[in-house]
Parts: structure tokens; C-alpha cells; sequence
């Protein structure tokens, strides 16, 4: 039974008993209880927000790379060596949850972030046991749950979508191209002579 319905019982099942309370009793603390267990049945039935199993994110400067794995993660940066070098390693990994509108990864070795979930799967920075300098992810490919691609594309330095992005079906088929500018729509349906196999 998913959850909508388990709390939509459960409100039905206070209203009732609430009329029948109200009916048979006047009083005002049976009735100021009553009430505030309707807004903690309210309360606790929030709906936790959508967020794909499968997606990579990226910082505005390409810094940081987050990679979302139906129910684990891997956080990764990448430092400038020297002029023609970059390294890019794993820091941090572990599960993620979601509660109400915010992502939450635990590492493995005891760290917590916290994540407002945004627009377009984008994640906002909240609470973070570290990476104060971290303003956003954003995501760059989002794959259906058959782990096909749903969406890709390129991010300007400011973490808006940028270029030529892609839309793909299940199974794989391109559906639209969009061209973007600094985060902003010129094109959809555009036609590009890109062919994905």
C-alpha cells in the first residue's frame, strides 16, 4: 500500500472519529485535541518529493560531480594539478534518503548533506558537514529507472543548462533536442544532425 493511500485512510479515519467525538461531546479541550490531531495527521502524511534513481550532477565550475545510484552515492572532486593535470577522485560515498522536499546522503565514514531539492532534479546545498564553498549540483544526465538515458547535456561555468540537450524515451530513442543559452530555452525541437546510436 504506498503511502498516499496509507495517510488518506488514516485522515478519513480521524475525521470520523472527530464527528463522532464533536457529536456526543462539547467540550473544549476534547475539541482543541482533536484538532491537533488532525494537524499532526496532516503533519506527518507530508509526500516526499520525486527525485530520479539514476543521475550525475555537477557543481557551476565542473569542481565537484555527485553520481545518484538507486539508493547510493559517490561524491567526487576534481583539483588542478598543474597546467595539463587533473585529478579527479572519490571523497565521499554512501546511501542517500529522501525526506519531504530534501535529499539527504550518509557517508559511510559519518558525514551527513543535506540537499533542498530544486528545479530539474537540481540540488541546493542546506546542511553540510563540510564544502561551505558548494553552492549547487545540477544535473548533466538523468536516466530512466531501466537505466537508459533521459536527459543530457552540458552546463555552462554557473551550473545553467547550456548548448544542445537531449530528451530520450525508455528505451533509448532521442524524442527532443532542446538548445539552450545561459539557462535559458531559445530552442525546443531542434533539429541538429547529431545521431545517437
Amino acid at each position: 500500500m504506498d503511502m498516499t493511500l496509507k495517510c488518506f485512510q488514516i485522515y478519513v479515519f480521524t475525521l470520523l472519529l472527530l464527528f463522532q467525538i464533536f457529536n456526543n461531546l462539547a467540550s473544549m479541550k476534547i475539541k482543541a485535541i482533536s484538532l491537533l490531531i488532525i494537524l499532526f495527521t496532516i503533519i506527518s502524511c507530508k509526500k516526499d518529493k520525486e527525485y530520479p534513481k539514476y543521475v550525475e550532477l555537477q557543481s557551476g565550475g565542473g569542481e565537484y560531480s555527485l553520481y545518484i545510484k538507486n539508493g547510493t552515492f559517490e561524491f567526487l572532486k576534481t583539483e588542478l594539478i598543474s597546467y595539463d593535470q587533473i585529478s579527479t577522485a572519490p571523497f565521499s560515498e554512501g546511501k542517500y534518503e529522501i525526506s519531504g522536499d530534501e535529499l539527504i546522503l550518509k557517508s559511510d565514514k559519518g558525514k551527513k548533506y543535506t540537499f533542498k531539492i530544486g528545479n530539474e532534479a537540481e540540488l541546493i546545498p542546506e546542511k553540510m558537514d563540510s564544502l561551505k564553498e558548494l553552492k549547487g549540483l545540477y544535473p548533466v544526465q538523468i536516466l530512466h529507472d531501466n537505466k537508459m538515458p533521459k536527459e543530457m547535456g552540458r552546463l555552462d561555468s554557473l551550473g545553467r543548462k547550456n548548448a544542445l540537450w537531449l530528451y530520450f524515451n525508455e528505451k533509448g530513442k532521442v524524442i527532443n533536442q532542446r538548445l539552450y543559452k545561459n539557462g535559458e530555452l531559445v530552442k525546443d525541437n531542434y533539429k541538429s544532425d547529431i545521431i545517437v546510436k
